[in-house]
């Protein structure tokens, strides 16, 4: 057993309080988050977390250990952080892919941050809303919103999180109403963020379980300004993640819709493929942009 990696893994689902969303957020399966656990569990020889079908709590055990990891592993990742400038200097071309809306909006000042540390590194962003290829193509590293991996070759770091909700005008709820549920939907304008993973499908989660849903929209596109900008005229409704429309929120240009129904742990991931050797020009900007959305959450 990692102990490391264990005492991770329980953090994780202690802030979860779920398995799954643990494994989505370190970018492992299931299998391994609760083998890690149980190792754990093992070796202490006291239960941690009590489990039932939909959520998992801590045991008076486990929010004592819970209280005494936590900063040792938060301490733990300031210190590598800290040694990284002892490292080989990063060098040379580094190609990343990001989407229209997260690069867009918030990656000027992440970058500005990495090219004056790591001036020497030659930096190539491309901003596309299409899944990156990172076998097939020169991209070395990708940031995408990905609560499942595209195969065992990839791993993915959370550098963060946002929601995933429904969104529309207020003009286009007060000319048409409200919808209370995903079946109400049909009865909707819908403008659909067409992706090739999604196939189609909207995504919701209700009472702690996720789950998709075909319905009928009006159009679509693959560019999330345009049809945020077709919301926000009141054309209809549409599902987006938070950080992509909150300029539009804060204006009051669109309103959250069925809130109930909203993912709120949303990964945002930095995905490499698996290597035996990472490269520090990877590394370093996956370590620069989980401090910089820690400290600048995406909303």
């Amino acid at each position: 057993m990692n102990k490391l990696e264990a005492m991770t893994a329980f953090c994780v689902v202690a802030e979860q309080q779920n398995f799954s969303a643990a494994a989505r957020e370190l970018g492992v399966s299931n299998t391994l988050v609760s083998r890690h656990v149980k190792q754990l569990e093992q070796t202490l020889g006291c239960l941690l977390l009590k489990r039932n079908t939909r959520k998992v709590y801590l045991t008076p055990a486990g929010e004592q250990y819970l209280e005494q990891i936590r900063p040792l592993l938060k301490k733990l990742n300031s210190v590598e952080a800290m040694m990284g400038q002892f490292s080989e200097q990063p060098s040379g071309k580094l190609t990343i892919s990001t989407t229209f809306e997260m690069g867009g909006q918030y990656f000027a000042p992440l970058i500005a941050k990495y090219r004056k540390q790591y001036p020497k590194v030659e930096l190539n962003i491309r901003l596309a809303n299409s899944p990156a290829d990172l076998f097939e193509s020169d991209i070395d590293l990708a940031f995408r919103v990905a609560p499942n991996l595209p195969n065992a070759s990839y791993i993915a770091q959370s550098i963060g999180q946002s929601r995933l909700s429904l969104w529309a005008s207020p003009d286009y709820l007060a000319k048409f109403g409200e919808p209370t549920s995903p079946e109400g939907l049909i009865e909707h304008e819908l403008l659909f963020f067409s992706h090739s993973i999604r196939k189609e499908q909207w995504i919701f989660e209700h009472n702690g379980e996720r789950f998709t849903q075909k319905l009928p929209w009006t159009w679509s596109s693959d560019n999330g300004r345009l049809l945020n900008e077709a919301a926000a005229s009141g054309q209809g409704i549409i599902q987006a993640p938070t950080y992509s429309v909150n300029e539009y929120v804060n204006q009051g240009r669109l309103v959250e819709v069925m809130p109930e129904y909203s993912i709120n742990n949303l990964m945002v991931s930095a995905v490499f493929p698996h290597r035996l050797k990472l490269t520090n020009k990877i590394s370093s900007f996956v370590a620069m942009a989980k401090a910089h959305f820690s400290e600048f959450p995406l909303p």
